[in-house]
């Protein structure tokens, strides 16, 4: 049987709830593509963020937010996805602007979590902000976002894969990035960062995840039974 992946924002919900809660949540998850995603918006990240062309190149300047709100429209596969894509990346553009954002291409590594899976609280590159690296987690969902402890999730594991193992960045900022609803279909921006003694430990971490695979296996192996049972047309009263 085909493990299906749990999302990086599903697992950080689902990750720190109490067994009973984690089985109910991974029952209530569907299969199938969304009504829109967000790949739009992340081929036009390096231009929304300013990425820099080399790490001591010249600054550039930031790209014209009518070249990227044109590149995501094309990308679109359809008027409502272009809609979605285009209010978080103009507050996320709106942000860089303001803060005067320069970044810069840092490949991070997958957090392998087994089962044949890795996820990635990041993007591949780091952003300066007030003459600090940041690295930023972008939770674009209205409905479902991450919770308190879904970001906390997601930042202790953007800790354990940035900070410990590099020490250029241990003392870069850890962000997740939440879009509220605004006026008129806009996105606000909110941003929530890590305090090291508001962290998950890698111990916490892996056994989180390593009973929420377990228990996503097991819904799975349901999920099949359930249908061979409707392919054969049987039922629990046996006819």
């Amino acid at each position: 049987m085909k493990i299906r992946r749990l999302s990086e924002i599903d697992l950080a919900r689902i990750g720190p709830l109490e067994t009973n809660e984690k089985r109910h949540r991974l029952r209530l998850l569907k299969f199938g593509r969304p009504p829109h995603t967000y790949g739009p918006l992340r081929g036009q990240l390096g231009d929304i963020l300013n990425l820099q062309p080399e790490m001591f190149g010249s600054s550039t300047q930031a790209t014209p937010w009518e070249n990227i709100s044109a590149a995501i429209l094309k990308a679109a596969s359809h008027e409502g996805e272009a809609k979605f894509n285009l209010a978080v990346a103009k507050s996320l553009y709106d942000y860089a602007i303001e803060k005067n954002i320069r970044s810069f291409r840092k490949p991070v590594s997958a957090w392998p979590v087994g089962y044949g899976q890795a996820v990635a609280y990041w993007w591949n590159l780091y952003t300066v902000i007030e003459d600090r690296p940041a690295f930023i987690f972008a939770d674009p969902r209205i409905s479902n976002p991450l919770t308190r402890d879904g970001r906390k999730f997601a930042l202790s594991l953007m800790h354990e894969r940035i900070r410990v193992p590099d020490p250029d960045f241990a003392d870069s900022k850890l962000i997740v990035a939440q879009f509220a609803k605004g006026e008129n279909g806009a996105r606000v921006i909110r941003l929530f960062d890590a305090t090291d003694d508001d962290l998950f430990t890698v111990d916490q971490l892996n056994e989180m995840i390593d009973e929420t695979y377990k228990i996503w296996i097991e819904v799975l192996h349901e999920r099949a039974d359930d249908e061979r049972k409707k392919a054969s047309g049987s039922n629990p009263m046996g006819f």
